[in-house]
């Protein structure tokens, strides 16, 4: 990984707030898909739940004007849409980033990257890669309850510049393999 990847890739800050700060283009997002479902084994494993246990699945897609610069999925276990963040459940086409990066005491726990293909089946089926792309995806603790979130950059998505203020990882990000 070079270090300008390196760079964006691990800033702990808003990415629908950096995407927003671009200008390019009307940010959006565009709801793919919002149900319960049981997670992928490596989703329960970040997010310590048991087997089988059901959370909300949520997949969407950030865009810059008619870009589609990032698909985002998140994985929202039954008992931490409870209380405070019960409103998680009917976001619709409102970012999730805006919302964590707003509530005070949010923790984002390190990243774990990927280096993803055209054969990972991670991706919804319309979603047609061109090469390999990098995806990220990290525990968050809000109200000491955990969330994850995955972000996979399309094609389309151009980094910041460098000269934009970044929020850089203290600690260390795993590299992983996809296995879906």
């Amino acid at each position: 990984m070079t270090p300008s990847v390196r760079r964006w890739l691990l800033d702990q800050g808003s990415l629908t707030q950096r995407l927003i700060d671009q200008q390019r283009g009307h940010f959006s997002v565009q709801l793919l898909r919002q149900d319960w479902r049981v997670p992928l084994p490596s989703e329960q494993r970040l997010l310590h739940m048991l087997p089988r246990q059901r959370a909300i699945i949520r997949e969407v897609i950030l865009q810059q004007g008619p870009n589609e610069v990032v698909f985002a999925r998140s994985v929202l276990p039954a008992s931490s849409l409870e209380g405070k963040l019960a409103h998680l459940r009917r976001l619709g086409n409102k970012p999730l980033g805006a919302i964590l990066f707003n509530t005070a005491g949010m923790q984002r726990n390190p990243f774990e990257l990927a280096l993803i293909d055209q054969r990972c089946t991670y991706l919804p089926p319309d979603i047609d890669l061109q090469g390999p792309v990098w995806g990220r995806r990290s525990r968050f603790e809000v109200y000491g309850q955990p969330l994850m979130v995955s972000e996979v950059f399309l094609q389309a998505f151009r980094p910041w510049p460098q000269t934009h203020g970044l929020q850089r990882a203290q600690r260390g990000a795993a590299i992983i393999r996809p296995t879906k």
